[in-house]
């Protein structure tokens, strides 16, 4: 009686399991994820580098909404300071690189209150809306926090630096899932200093924005 208990309660595990499988959808809906971050597509319509990525710009709108998010860093940074410089680029978006000794508490990852307010505008601009921010479109960037430091012994530090600039960000409404922060190494005697790379979302190539984007001269 016990074993034809145990197999009867196995015959019905086996069929009920069978029933929830079912079949595959053919296609799978586009569900934006909810950290910022794309997802991937399944389904059979589906090329295999299908993502959903909200806010995703289409190609005829890049050039506009990058003269717009570049006036609003501009706006907000002005030409340059003792703690940031801006470097634009040709067709891509403003970078800002931060002299890290001087944004920074000495020996720490604490910001400076002064860099506050800028991160914050910078933060709202890449959500678009009102403010400084306002025409460029919300939700279509990735920001790239680069740390840079000369010496071994500096790596831990620069890279604990590099996460505060995020962690902030994120406080200030940048998804966690449209930020990124790297430390690299380098010997080209530039001082220690972060890059802010900013990298628009766009339809079709939506990947490309979390790829490590390069580095820009040292030199001031």
């Amino acid at each position: 009686m016990k074993r034809r208990l145990i197999r009867a309660s196995l015959a019905a595990l086996l069929l009920g399991l069978a029933a929830c499988a079912g079949s595959p959808p053919e296609s799978a809906p586009i569900v934006p994820a909810q950290d910022g971050a794309p997802v991937p597509l399944a389904g059979a319509e589906a090329p295999p580098e299908a993502y959903a990525v909200a806010g995703a710009l289409p190609q005829a709108q890049l050039p506009a909404v990058l003269a717009a998010f570049n006036g609003a860093v501009k706006t907000t940074l002005g030409e340059a300071s003792g703690i940031w410089r801006l470097q634009p680029e040709r067709d891509r978006p403003t970078r800002v690189v931060l002299d890290a000794e001087r944004a920074f508490e000495t020996g720490s990852a604490q910001l400076r209150p002064e860099l506050l307010l800028p991160l914050s505008e910078i933060a709202t601009a890449t959500r678009g809306g009102s403010g400084a921010g306002a025409g460029a479109s919300a939700g279509a960037w990735v920001i790239h926090v680069i740390g840079h430091a000369e010496r071994a012994e500096d790596t831990s530090l620069t890279e604990r630096r590099a996460t505060a600039i995020a962690a902030y960000l994120a406080e200030q409404g940048v998804p966690g899932g449209r930020l990124r922060a790297e430390t690299r190494s380098e010997k080209n005697g530039a001082g220690h200093r972060i890059e802010l790379v900013f990298a628009a979302i766009v339809e079709g190539r939506e990947l490309r924005a979390w790829m490590p984007p390069g580095t820009v001269a040292a030199s001031r």
